[in-house]
């Protein structure tokens, strides 16, 4: 029996921003397939007919989580936090593999990726944590957080999935900023971050060192914390080649080949360099539906997935490209608002985390369809093909509808 009073306290800019851009994903999914399984000899429709199974059953999804009261998470975010800690262990063990990477585990006929259920897991973990607690100020509680993070985070870089071991530290970041954690907390995890972004160039590494010397005289912390962060950053740059050496080789051709994709066109850079070629191909108004010569002609790999912006910027160009950024900015926009007026502080950090978790996909999928960043095995929420993401997308905006459906009391 649907409850048609929660029903209307839903957010109706959320749901259309949501039906637009999947509307868009078929599109793109049916052009990147369509003329690859015709000239294969084989059904056209394929792909799509598959993606649409996944997305019926994201739906059920969608729509159980939308009645389910969110504040039940609450309860359960150990028992989901363990459940994926188990389902990643055991992709060590008996998980699918492809292409280098082991991400899948299979049952039966159909394959399904635990990274995705580990990101909605931490978020939900994450809330529970963070809106029990005002201030994260003692060592004990700085470590729990960071185990949480960095258990799910070590299990999926062994996989290897570097992009998604990322969005957990993406995840970390902004739940603490939404939680208004205490300024230095914050400067402890980031600042590392970019001295391994920085670590490559040595000298403006050096001259970011500097600079973080500078801030800490002006701001006048205390001698610990001069040493805390000092010894992070300096600790993680000078750990910077053992790490390097644990990536997978196909992981440092991609890194290396976004600093120079022209140095291997036809290897490591060639994703990134065909991808360029075929958004800027696109100019304003695109080449048309299923018109696009990178698209139609395959030069792209994985364009049905984790490359389908590139099947927009060409076929639709850069006013389909701008309609695409303005749907996810609306849905965005919708999600920040839902956390503003959540009930409760566990609502707000739910919300928050599935905001952050959706703006770094978007960012990290679109900036390496661009080249602007190293090309990572990131899915394009709601457009790329693949049931995983799709279905944990869905249960995500359902949770943020509870939370939209629950801001008020409602009277009978």
């Amino acid at each position: 029996m649907i409850n048609f009073r929660l029903l209307k306290l839903s957010d109706p800019m959320l749901w259309a921003s949501v039906a637009g851009l999947i509307t868009a994903g078929f599109l793109a999914i049916l052009s990147a397939t369509y003329r690859m399984q015709m000239r294969a000899g084989l059904d056209p429709f394929i792909f799509v007919k598959r993606h649409f199974a996944a997305f019926l059953v994201a739906l059920v999804g969608l729509g159980l989580f939308s009645y389910f009261d969110y504040r039940h998470l609450k309860k359960m975010a150990p028992y989901f936090y363990v459940l994926a800690l188990l389902l990643l262990v055991s992709i060590l063990f008996s998980g699918a593999g492809a292409g280098g990477a082991q991400r899948w585990l299979q049952l039966g006929p159909f394959s399904f990726q635990p990274s995705e259920i580990s990101k909605l897991a931490l978020i939900v973990a994450l809330a529970a944590f963070l809106s029990e607690r005002k201030k994260i100020q003692n060592i004990w509680e700085i470590g729990y957080v960071l185990a949480l993070v960095g258990f799910p985070f070590f299990l999926v870089f062994k996989q290897p999935d570097l992009g998604t071991a990322l969005v957990f530290l993406a995840i970390l970041v902004g739940m603490l900023a939404a939680s208004e954690a205490s300024p230095g907390l914050l400067i402890i995890i980031v600042t590392p971050m970019v001295s391994i972004l920085l670590r490559p160039l040595f000298y403006l590494w050096l001259v970011y060192l500097l600079a973080l010397i500078l801030a800490l005289f002006l701001s006048r912390a205390k001698i610990w914390d001069w040493g805390l962060i000092l010894g992070l950053n300096i600790g993680v740059g000078g750990a910077l080649p053992f790490i390097w050496t644990m990536l997978k080789s196909y992981q440092r051709q991609r890194i290396t080949a976004f600093l120079n994709p022209a140095a291997d066109p036809y290897g490591a850079g060639y994703h990134a360099l065909q991808s360029k070629i075929a958004i800027g191909s696109g100019w304003i108004f695109g080449k048309g539906f299923l018109q696009g010569s990178q698209t139609q002609l395959q030069f792209i790999p994985e364009q049905f997935s984790d490359f389908v912006f590139s099947v927009i910027g060409e076929e639709f160009g850069f006013v389909g490209s701008a309609i695409i950024l303005g749907l996810f900015g609306l849905l965005i926009w919708r999600i920040l608002a839902i956390a503003s007026q959540a009930r409760d502080p566990f609502g707000k950090m739910l919300a928050s985390g599935v905001a952050v978790m959706i703006v770094s996909h978007v960012l990290a999928n679109m900036g390496m369809a661009m080249g602007i960043l190293p090309v990572v095995g990131i899915p394009l929420p709601f457009l790329s093909y693949g049931g995983s993401s799709l279905f944990m997308n869905f249960i995500a905006v359902g949770i943020v509808q509870s939370i939209a459906m629950r801001r008020q009391k409602l009277f009978f």
